[in-house]
């Protein structure tokens, strides 16, 4: 980017940045769905009061009176949004005992818990499963078949084949949209990450095994389809992988406006780059990310910064 342009951009990601910052401090959208849900039930039956209808929900998902009053303290927390159920079985016996529809079961997962609406386990041989996995598998050939001519060369050289050099190459790039490289830089390979960790949960988010959070998957998304992005693809993307799709109104658990921001980031990248070559968009998406990324850091925001992630941490 020119520098007139840099600033224009990035006054702009920081206006972005401030008013997704501001909204994070509101109450989440998800809780006040929430509460008329849970209302909806205590009028369903007989308008009961809420302590009531706490212990009823307690014996519908336990099959057991609770012993003390505080045994029905977590089900304040999650109807109140203090707390979310701990995993996805809380979550949804908690659904089932609110009579919730299968849409609003749904939603309990993906939009309120910002989860995926299933998990899978190695050995899965369902339908379902084998048609989320091929879509991830063809975006990441995409990715593979877009590395540039240098670094296959350097990866040739160094005796690895693509494929396996996957995770890697995913590390170079998601580095690369926090710290900017210059002009003639761009196109080397770099530290080899060794650790085990970080190679065994890229391994199993590969194969769509576990719970994979929603954010990690669109970093994924994002990395393997820059720069032939928009939200219309990405949003499509994550509904075929069992996500909510980008909502502006959507929430992380933690309130993080993230869906606002990056349809704003997307938007922005649209206004900017349409009718350009990608190796221009490409460098525009670098640049822009590291501008906005630096600003969230400045900010002191993790939930915002979509391209990090712990691994990169040494490279702060």
């Amino acid at each position: 980017m020119v520098e007139k342009e840099k600033r224009v951009v990035e006054q702009a990601l920081m206006n972005l940045a401030e008013e997704c910052l501001a909204l994070g401090k509101k109450e989440r959208p998800e809780k006040q769905w929430l509460k008329r849900v849970y209302d909806r039930f205590r009028a369903e039956n007989g308008q009961m009061g809420k302590a009531a209808a706490d212990e009823l929900l307690f014996r519908r998902m336990y099959a057991a009176e609770p012993d003390k009053p505080s045994d029905t303290l977590k089900i304040r927390y999650w109807r109140t949004g203090r707390h979310l159920p701990v995993n996805r079985e809380q979550c949804e016996m908690f659904g089932q005992a609110l009579n919730l529809s299968e849409g609003e079961r749904r939603f309990l997962i993906q939009g309120y818990c910002d989860r995926c609406d299933r998990v899978f386990e190695a050995g899965t041989e369902e339908a379902v499963y084998r048609e989320r996995l091929a879509i991830l598998e063809e975006l990441r050939r995409e990715y593979l078949d877009k590395v540039y001519p240098a670094m296959k060369r350097q990866l040739y050289h160094a005796g690895a084949k693509m494929e396996h050099s996957l995770r890697h190459l995913y590390y170079t790039d998601a580095r690369n949209y926090i710290h900017f490289r210059q002009e003639g830089t761009a196109f080397q390979v770099g530290r080899h990450i060794s650790s085990i960790n970080y190679m065994s949960e890229f391994g199993r988010q590969m194969k769509l095994l576990g719970e994979i959070p929603r954010k990690t998957m669109i970093r994924h998304l994002l990395i393997f389809s820059i720069p032939f992005v928009n939200e219309e693809r990405l949003s499509r993307w994550l509904r075929k992988l069992g996500y909510l799709g980008l909502d502006e109104n959507h929430t992380q658990a933690d309130a993080g406006r993230l869906d606002r921001l990056l349809l704003g980031f997307l938007r922005l990248y649209e206004d900017c780059c349409a009718g350009r070559e990608p190796a221009d968009c490409c460098a525009w998406l670098r640049e822009s990310s590291q501008l906005l990324d630096r600003y969230l850091e400045k900010r002191q925001n993790v939930s915002l910064r979509i391209f990090y992630f712990k691994a990169l941490k040494d490279y702060e």
